[in-house]
């Protein structure tokens, strides 16, 4: 990372993969407190057809690989980066937004909109905060 470039950008990058690769392995290790986090009814008996578990354990596992890209991506200061971060952010808080809305998910996919919603506005907000600081007379 280029000392002081990026420097907020990059770390909230940072914090955000760490958080979202420790929630994913709370999911693999824990699901039924996963399911309790993420808002979703446990029912106390489950039909052969219902994959519940295997979907939150799937997107356990993807939360660990999209946190260690934003870690690899934070540590190399890849240029471009936030900015990807923050458009697919926005698109699957949109995505999630609209399953939720058209009853074709559950309400508590609108939890994790707001988490993808909130991550984009901390990352848009460090860059800002970035640009202020590289801006300013040293």
């Amino acid at each position: 990372m280029n000392a002081g470039r990026g420097r907020a950008t990059f770390w909230t990058l940072t914090c955000l993969g760490a958080v979202g690769a420790a929630l994913g392995t709370l999911g693999v290790v824990s699901p039924d407190r996963q399911q309790r986090l993420s808002g979703f009814e446990r029912p106390a008996e489950r039909g052969p057809g219902d994959h519940t578990t295997a979907v939150l354990g799937s997107s356990s596992f993807a939360a660990i690989g999209e946190g260690g890209a934003y870690l690899l991506g934070a540590a190399q200061g890849w240029p471009g980066f936030p900015r990807y971060v923050m458009a697919r952010r926005l698109l699957m808080a949109a995505g999630l937004t609209g399953l939720a809305a058209t009853g074709r998910a559950p309400r508590a996919f609108l939890n994790a909109a707001g988490w993808e919603a909130l991550g984009a506005a901390a990352i848009a907000g460090a860059s800002w905060l970035d640009r202020r600081t590289d801006a300013s007379p040293a």
